[in-house]
């Protein structure tokens, strides 16, 4: 079997990138490998598999992994800026209408609070991607998607909760949908959709939308309750909306990385996980009375360990791509 000409690892012939240093093999000049055909049940199968165990490094990736944003001209570049400002300001606009500013004022310190621990969350996420890191525009576009997510989820929540006599157990099944719609946007868009090319992207990408209705909810809540211990279980233990959209965005990632392009359909093993893991959180003090917390504490010990891993895994590709031996396609927009 052949070696690595760089640091000695067993290759398979047909690698083009050595998996342990992501050194370029193809000095052949052949073409890369046609896309391959994606099967969104196998991937449902192995979303739910590596839940706790490892994912496989990818192989056969197609040529989108490479590609690159078009240099901006001014007028596009601010407009992922007015973007993520109009979402923002509007849902606190269409919320809460002409008191939106007394309401804000009147409760600063805790609005900074609830924002700054989501952002410090995401500071984390963001800078574990060492070799193409996203245009932050990007980051806070999505992010102000997760917040504006949240005035469409709140009616249609309130409606469809009693038809199932429990507005939580329902939240799962309307919020993850409408956070996941943000990332799809982006990787549909023509010229934007092109910074969406690797598992990394994806997972960034989805915490930085779920961070934004976690932190958009958290506000909610203190407001409802005026409870400052609410506010800081609430920060603690419930960034969990990070890890869920992250599982969607990291699938979607997967399926375009892949196949080369994406389908509405290669949403469905990344939010199946998500709801599924919404779902139990919002459900287990129901289904297990006092003995719930426990469940949520242990579910909240595994959503750390899996982030992490998913981070893990997802710059484990990165180097496969060849990004860290200067093939990533960073962009300065």
């Amino acid at each position: 079997m052949p070696v690595c000409p760089s640091c000695g690892a067993r290759v398979d012939e047909n690698d083009y990138f050595c998996r342990e240093c992501g050194l370029n093999l193809n000095t052949r000049g052949t073409p890369p490998p046609p896309p391959k055909k994606v099967s969104v049940f196998t991937n449902i199968l192995f979303a739910f598999a590596t839940l706790f165990t490892s994912r496989d490094p990818l192989v056969g990736v197609t040529g989108v992994a490479y590609e690159k944003l078009p240099h901006p001209r001014v007028a596009q570049s601010w407009k992922l800026i007015i973007i993520a400002i109009t979402l923002f300001a509007g849902f606190y606009l269409l919320e809460f209408g002409e008191a939106a500013y007394t309401i804000i004022d009147g409760n600063l310190m805790y609005f900074a609070a609830t924002y700054a621990v989501a952002f410090l969350f995401l500071l984390w996420v963001y800078r574990s991607d060492k070799y193409e890191r996203d245009p932050f525009k990007f980051i806070l576009a999505l992010f102000a998607w997760g917040v504006f997510s949240g005035l469409l989820a709140g009616p249609l929540n309130t409606v469809f909760g009693p038809m199932f006599g429990n507005e939580a157990l329902v939240a799962p099944f309307v919020e993850e949908p409408l956070k996941a719609l943000g990332l799809y946007l982006l990787v549909r868009h023509k010229i934007w959709g092109k910074e969406f090319n690797s598992p990394l992207d994806g997972v960034v990408y989805g915490f930085a939308v779920g961070l934004g209705f976690f932190a958009m909810e958290n506000f909610q809540y203190f407001l409802y309750y005026f409870d400052e211990s609410v506010l800081i279980y609430r920060s603690l233990l419930c960034w969990g909306h990070g890890v869920w959209v992250a599982t969607t965005g990291l699938w979607l990632a997967i399926a375009k990385v892949e196949r080369g392009k994406v389908v509405i359909w290669d949403l469905i093993p990344g939010l199946l996980v998500a709801m599924t893991l919404h779902f139990l959180w919002n459900g287990w003090t129901g289904f297990l009375g006092d003995l719930g917390f426990v469940a949520i504490l242990a579910q909240g010990v595994h959503q750390l360990w899996y982030s992490r891993k998913m981070i893990k895994e997802a710059m484990r590709d990165d180097v496969l791509l060849g990004y860290d031996a200067g093939m990533a396609p960073v962009e300065r927009y």
